[in-house]
């Protein structure tokens, strides 16, 4: 499953939905992961963080034949994010490498963590210059 992931910070949708697998020294603060579906895995992780029912994410480029996508990660997962405690992080990242090994996905807790980890200094640093987080990914 080679699946290339990227969450980043961009000011708005127009330049967010240039950013991808060819322009991918764009200079917005950024992490790259990979061999998941970052689409799902947003959803598990509000639903995990916030308690309650993922508001899902919204499409900025949707996706089409090729296997590309842009999309805005919700603004409750953002609020979600910045309030966990490291110690959350972890625990959250545990539960959602049971349903990713259930989906087939093979995330590890660990690397469930470190992207949970990574994401959530993403969405402090997103609240902090008051801008969207993003994602694209690109599943051939």
């Amino acid at each position: 499953m080679p699946i290339t992931v990227e969450f980043f910070v961009a000011p708005d949708d127009e330049v967010a939905a240039q950013v991808g697998p060819r322009q991918r020294r764009h200079g917005f603060p950024s992490f790259t992961c990979s061999d998941f579906f970052p689409d799902d895995a947003v959803a598990d992780w509000e639903v995990l963080l916030a308690v309650g029912v993922a508001a899902g994410s919204r499409d900025v480029v949707p996706m089409k034949s090729d296997g590309f996508t842009v999309f805005q990660v919700s603004s409750g997962l953002c609020s979600a994010l910045v309030r966990a405690s490291s110690g959350r992080l972890v625990e959250v990242a545990g539960a959602w490498a049971e349903l990713a090994a259930v989906k087939e996905e093979g995330v590890s807790a660990e690397t469930a963590a470190w992207i949970l980890t990574e994401l959530a200094g993403l969405a402090r640093l997103a609240e902090g210059l008051g801008q969207p987080l993003y994602c694209w990914y690109f599943a051939p």
